[in-house]
């Protein structure tokens, strides 16, 4: 089981393409250790009954570093639970705990019990300096980089998952930004890209040049034994090889999860965390037992993120590779609606499948599926 924790809707950046810049806009609500420990024992609860073989808690935000205090007591509650029902829990259970940061408020001590503790880490990070600092800014302003510099070395020992975005803004040079976080020592990097509505034909021509050299760059790396993660090409040749739907592969909506706002209201995704008093698709509220996620019974607007077939898509032969297809959560923010499909979300779909799959071609006729499938 996944439990997200939205610990803080605070945060001390302001990157120009936050998606929760609107339902976060106030930047002040906090989880109080009413809603933490109830959640907690809801989730160890729920693995019980699951009888699932571990339970992960992501700290999540906001920036969670701003109460390092709160991940702290959480972490201690979580395994006394654990500790106390350990008889009725799956014998090869095990307990995790990740977190997603900006990187700003490391500290050696900081890194330190993350160590200790064993933590996942994902760090936002687009690439040098000058390209990291084009989006990723302070509340004043200033990049957010230098802050962060010090740090790399320790997240790779950590192992961690660097996150970058592909914005119109960073475009060019968008591929040798992702080389230089290989460089560094990283060996996964997950890659999203900002769907704004406002992407242009010259764009688009742009991010197919960039994209080509992305994608020749995870060849040669496959081809060298390289045991390297270069996610958005990833996903895309993984899926293609296998079969399997993208919400099948990576999304948290099939799977035993429980996302959690400030204030305990309970969400499909992460993508729609908000304390916002009409916040779209709650699906219920760790506080009261009555709500949808004690019962794990979703309203009848939020099924519809699972059953999206649409009628449009029929004919497409990516569609179920396709966010623009598969996932509800990209369609909501690119169009307003579950139920539309964004003409700029379709167009990058069928750019970078074009291109993933002529080098996954290239590669299934050189080395093992096995290899090319490694994550």
């Amino acid at each position: 089981m996944n439990v997200e924790l939205s610990i803080t809707e605070q945060c001390n950046l302001r990157c120009t393409y936050c998606y929760y810049r609107d339902t976060h806009a106030k930047r002040c609500a906090v989880m109080s250790d009413e809603v933490m420990e109830t959640t907690v024992c809801l989730a160890v609860k729920k693995s019980i009954e699951f009888q699932d073989s571990f339970l992960n808690f992501t700290f999540f935000g906001g920036e969670p570093l701003l109460r390092m205090d709160f991940i702290k007591k959480t972490v201690k509650f979580a395994k006394a639970q654990v500790k106390q029902n350990a008889g009725k829990l799956n014998k090869k259970f095990k307990l995790y705990f990740s977190i997603n940061t900006n990187g700003v408020l490391l500290t050696d001590e900081i890194i330190r019990y993350l160590k200790k503790e064993g933590f996942g880490v994902a760090i936002s990070l687009d690439g040098p300096e000058k390209m990291h600092n084009i989006s990723r800014v302070t509340v004043d302003g200033k990049g957010s980089f230098r802050a962060i510099k010090p740090f790399i070395p320790a997240l790779v020992e950590l192992d961690a998952h660097a996150v970058s975005i592909v914005t119109q803004e960073r475009i060019k040079g968008f591929a040798d930004s992702i080389k230089w976080i290989f460089k560094q020592g990283f060996q996964r990097v997950g890659i999203d890209v900002d769907f704004n509505g406002k992407w242009t034909g010259e764009n688009f021509d742009d991010l197919i040049v960039e994209y080509e050299k992305l994608a020749r760059f995870w060849y040669r790396s496959k081809k060298e034994g390289l045991d390297i993660r270069v996610g958005l090409i990833q996903d895309k040749v993984a899926l293609g090889l296998s079969g399997v739907r993208q919400k099948e592969y990576g999304c948290f909506i099939n799977s035993h999860t429980i996302v959690v706002a400030t204030n305990g209201n309970t969400f499909p995704c992460t993508r729609f965390i908000s304390s916002q008093k009409n916040a779209p698709y709650v699906t219920g509220n760790v506080l009261d037992e009555g709500s949808g996620v004690y019962k794990g019974v979703f309203p009848p607007k939020v099924r519809r993120f699972v059953k999206n077939d649409r009628k449009e898509c029929a004919d497409c032969a990516i569609r179920y590779r396709c966010i623009a297809h598969e996932c509800g959560c990209t369609s909501y923010y690119s169009t307003g609606s579950l139920d539309k499909i964004s003409p700029e979300v379709c167009t990058h779909e069928r750019i970078l499948c074009a291109i993933c799959d002529e080098y996954a071609a290239k590669l299934v006729r050189e080395i093992p599926l096995e290899r090319i499938l490694k994550i």
